[in-house]
């Protein structure tokens, strides 16, 4: 079919009326499917081996409104599978949600869960992403990373309007599914407003592609009349059509405009050189930042203190992962609910990979252990309508057999939560990532400072005068040490330590099917052991193991359920035990972005003070100006004892702000993990700065 008759194909190719289409809906499907499929050959260019309109990186990237079943995103994946050279990028924009329930549900009726139907790994593989029915971007990662998808649900505008627009990729083509243009659903997707959001992060000669029906669109043409004011081709041609400069010009304001409301925190310069980035640490967090650079092609050097990767906080052998949830439901639990569900997907992906993670995804039994908690998880509890898939309520009964222990009260579930071994997660994503580029590991590299040259920053070890490496781009991700530079020493982070009891699976105890958090937690059996604690001393001043706090330990879950006699089989009495300092930040985000010049914060500081310009001249210049930071220094870190629910996600973000792609994070969750967020948020309210660490 011509390029240039496919989107009037689309169109004309439709029942005439409402009774055919109710009458032979299989007959309309099939149709349908096949122009849908005719669509993503075109823009891929499955046919000939040619691929249009992408970019140098040979990623290709796609929009789309609306889910439905999510059968045109199987019809992508079946297609990716056989174009080896495109790796794809598709933004999901759905006003209604569907999880993997539904989606189970609505398959199974289909056959397409049938071991014979030539989509049924595609939808496995879908089904397994746990997609859920919450705020904000959920990115999936299938076909090998050849295929990443970033699904949007909720209100289009709402979710749009603070996507970072990153430098080096647009959206080249949108695809509209049907239901999107019928009479409950136009408002939200095709008003003038949100139309111009989709422009603004869509290429020049962005095409926009729909599948509506003669039955429920709603004014087609007055639609297409907005989408050509928009700059936005309404005909997937052959040769790209003249632009509108004025739509251009309207875009790149709206552009500015929104780097204009977040201004104060500038994200990282992209450096047209393929440079190798340099990553100090050695846990989760460098681990998951190698991947997702690897991921995009980005070669990395690790400078490892340890002759082994995870020494840090992340050695414990087993580790809890499950959402963080406040009753509010504000920034922090939603972002804690997409990380939680990105790092699932990652450590599944590895896990499918063939590497070897201990883990299990046992669920999470969360309960309070004093009043005060109990009100605390109550108040959660009853705050918002969770989906299930996320967490639901249970009473005493439920909770015992989820346990599968004596448990006398009642909680909250996660049900994809459970424990992980961290350790073993950092080394498999180092090892996945020296599959996918060129990543080195510099073992028993103890980097004591780090200084800014001409070359770039340069790297001292054993000899303060002899730097042993100079990068161009540094990532600080070395857990406790992450404040132990001098451009990094100011950040507003302390570290917690924490010693993890390791007791030996005996008695009813052995019976623990699941994770419970109280007061403290405790997993399942693994190897015959069990973990319970943790600890929480600020400011440690050693990491010797500590004889009272292995005790305290084993009464954790005593003080939790003192009616019942399963704690009595907790024997902390070997003292094995592991000790670990996790960075935690006082709002409990961790921090990611450029590293702050705060010398610098303060010298700008001292001159507000001392000029006599209204304090509203002041708060107009920290939000309009970028805070200062050391070119080419970055910070990851400050996880605290969530780091395998969060760790993978900013370092996701990290990656892509430093390739110039789409983040999975909005500009407002980015300002809420960079480093510099504690003394902003202060300038930007007008209010006096004081030096706090």
């Amino acid at each position: 079919m011509n390029k240039t008759t496919l989107l009037s194909a689309l169109h004309n190719q439709q029942p005439k009326h409402k009774s055919q289409l109710l009458d032979d809906n299989s007959v309309y499907k099939n149709q349908y499917y096949q122009l849908v499929q005719q669509y993503i050959d075109t823009v891929l260019q499955t046919s000939d081996g040619q691929s249009i309109a992408h970019n140098q990186d040979n990623l290709l990237t796609l929009g789309q409104l609306g889910i439905a079943d999510a059968h045109e995103i199987l019809l992508l994946q079946a297609a990716i599978h056989k174009n080896t050279h495109l790796s794809v990028h598709l933004i999901v924009i759905a006003n209604q949600s569907i999880n993997r329930q539904q989606l189970q549900k609505n398959w199974q009726q289909q056959g397409l869960l049938d071991v014979k139907h030539p989509l049924m790994p595609y939808a496995s593989a879908l089904l397994n992403t746990e997609l859920t029915a919450i705020d904000g971007c959920q990115r999936l990662t299938l076909n090998n990373t050849r295929l990443i998808i970033d699904v949007y649900y909720g209100e289009p505008l709402k979710q749009l309007k603070r996507v970072a627009t990153p430098c080096k990729q647009r959206i080249q083509h949108w695809f509209a599914l049907p239901d999107t243009s019928q009479p409950n659903q136009v408002d939200h997707y095709f008003n003038q407003t949100v139309l111009w959001q989709y422009a603004r992060f869509s290429s020049d000669n962005a095409s926009f592609y729909r599948a509506s029906t003669t039955t429920s669109d709603t004014c087609p043409n007055a639609i297409d009349k907005q989408l050509t004011l928009c700059g936005f081709n309404t005909i997937l041609a052959e040769t790209p059509t003249s632009i509108d400069d004025i739509a251009m010009a309207e875009r790149q304001a709206m552009r500015q405009h929104l780097n204009q409301q977040f201004a104060y925190n500038p994200l990282p310069s992209i450096s047209d050189k393929d440079d190798t980035i340099a990553i100090i640490g050695g846990g989760i967090a460098a681990a998951s930042l190698a991947l997702s650079l690897a991921q995009r092609g980005k070669s990395c050097i690790i400078y490892c203190k340890d002759a082994q990767l995870g020494q840090g906080a992340s050695g414990n052998k087993q580790g809890a992962i499950y959402p963080l949830l406040t009753p509010e439901n504000g920034s922090l639990s939603q972002f804690f609910q997409q990380a939680f569900l990105f790092s699932r997907r990652q450590i599944q992906s590895l896990i499918d990979d063939g590497y070897n993670i201990g883990h299990q995804w046992c669920g999470v039994l969360h309960t309070g252990f004093d009043e005060r908690s109990e009100t605390r998880l109550t108040k959660i509890i009853n705050g918002q309508q969770w989906p299930t898939e996320i967490a639901t309520a249970v009473d005493a009964k439920q909770a015992s057999l989820l346990a599968n222990l004596e448990i006398d009260k009642s909680g909250f579930y996660y049900p994809l939560g459970g424990w992980v071994c961290p350790f073993e997660f950092a080394q498999a994503a180092i090892s996945k990532a020296q599959t996918l580029a060129n990543v080195t590991v510099v073992y028993n590299s103890q980097i004591n400072r780090i200084e800014s040259g001409s070359q770039g920053w340069q790297l001292f070890s054993d000899n303060p005068k002899l730097a042993i490496a100079t990068h161009q781009q540094l990532v600080v991700a070395s857990g406790a040490q992450l404040t132990d530079y001098e451009q990094t020493k100011q950040l507003q982070i302390s570290g917690f330590r924490g010693q993890v009891s390791h007791i030996p699976a005996q008695g009813e105890l052995a019976q623990l099917s699941t994770v419970i958090c109280a007061n403290g937690y405790l997993t399942p059996q693994h190897n015959q052991l069990h973990c319970v604690g943790a600890s929480y001393v600020k400011d440690p001043t050693h990491l010797d193991f500590c004889p009272q706090e292995q005790h305290e330990n084993s009464l954790k879950m005593k003080q939790s359920f003192p009616n019942s006699n399963w704690p009595n089989d907790i024997d902390v009495s070997n003292n094995d035990a592991r000790v670990g300092v996790r960075m935690v930040s006082r709002d409990h985000f961790p921090v990611m972005g450029c590293a702050t010049d705060v010398d610098e914060l303060f010298k700008r500081y001292a001159l507000q003070q001392q000029s006599k310009d209204k304090p509203s001249q002041w708060q107009r210049y920290w939000q309009t100006t970028p805070a200062p930071i050391y070119d080419g220094l970055y910070v990851l870190g400050g996880l605290g004892s969530r780091g395998l629910s969060s760790g993978p996600l900013v370092a996701e973000c990290l990656a892509a702000n430093l390739c110039g792609q789409l983040s999975p994070l909005n500009l407002e969750l980015q300002a809420l993990l960079s480093p510099n967020r504690m003394w902003l948020r202060k300038l930007l309210k007008g209010k006096a700065l004081m030096w706090v660490f």
